[in-house]
C-alpha cells in the first residue's frame, strides 16, 4: 500500500507549517512522515505534535521505558501492515 496523502518536504514548508517542523525538530529531533502529512492542516498537526512528544519524549513529560515505547511502535507498525 502506499501513502494517499503526500508528505509536504521541508522546502515546501512556508509559515505555520515550517514553525511546526522546527518545534517538531526541537522535541523529537526529526520530522515524522506523519507530521509532514498532517501539515496539510496545520492545526491538527499543532494539537498532534504535543501528544506525540509527551508520549514519547522523557523531557516531555514521557514516564515509560524507551524500549517499552519502542516495542510498542514497532507491534503497531507490524499490525498496521507498515513496511519499514
Amino acid at each position: 500500500m502506499s501513502q494517499r496523502i503526500r508528505g509536504i518536504t521541508d522546502e515546501e514548508a512556508t509559515g505555520a507549517v515550517r514553525e511546526l517542523f522546527e518545534t517538531s525538530n526541537q522535541l523529537l529531533g526529526r520530522t515524522a512522515n506523519l507530521l509532514r502529512i498532517l501539515a496539510h492542516s496545520p492545526y491538527l498537526a499543532r494539537w498532534f505534535l504535543p501528544l506525540v512528544a509527551a508520549v514519547r519524549q522523557p523531557r516531555a513529560g514521557a514516564v515509560s521505558d524507551v524500549r517499552l515505547r519502542n516495542l510498542a511502535v514497532l507491534k503497531t507498525s507490524t499490525l498496521n501492515g507498515c513496511r519499514y
